[in-house]
């Protein structure tokens, strides 16, 4: 969007309901510095309270700070990223999604709550795994997950 702020602008990401925008095998979709949800029961019980969904949600915030502190960047990286994986799709559904480094990154940290305290700059986690063959992506996310069948997703 033309008129958002830049992330490093942005404290908090608020949440809205905006079901038409977010697939129905996703919790929450950070948009431009906000956070899309299903229902506003949803974005409420985001906006209410800190825990692991909103931490993985700012942590894709903290990701747009570091790709020169641009929402465009960020997606236009992120678009590239899920085209690039995408060709794995037979072997892991929805590999566009899971080997993305933005997601990689915001999934192996979203239980830490204390990971984004010194990356008031931005998050740049994401390049070790940009850095990785996809391959490699792969092979880490069967290991994290135990299985190559698809799981519920958070956000992209």
């Amino acid at each position: 969007m033309v008129g958002a702020p830049p992330p490093s602008r942005i404290a908090a990401m608020k949440a809205v309901a905006k079901p038409r925008l977010l697939g129905k095998n996703y919790a929450a979709l950070t948009f431009f510095g906000y956070v899309i949800t299903h229902s506003a029961e949803e974005a409420e019980a985001y906006n209410r309270r800190f825990g692991f969904l909103r931490n993985h949600e700012t942590i894709h915030l903290y990701q747009a700070r570091s790709t020169h502190d641009s929402w465009l960047c960020f997606y236009w990286k992120y678009l590239l990223f899920w085209l690039k994986a995408s060709r794995y799709r037979r072997r892991l559904p929805n590999a566009g999604y899971w080997l993305n480094p933005f997601e990689m990154e915001a999934y192996a940290n979203m239980y830490n709550l204390q990971y984004l305290k010194d990356k008031e700059h931005g998050c740049t986690g994401w390049k070790v795994y940009a850095d990785m063959p996809l391959s490699q992506r792969l092979s880490l996310h069967i290991e994290r997950t135990g299985h190559q069948k698809k799981s519920p997703a958070i956000s992209h």
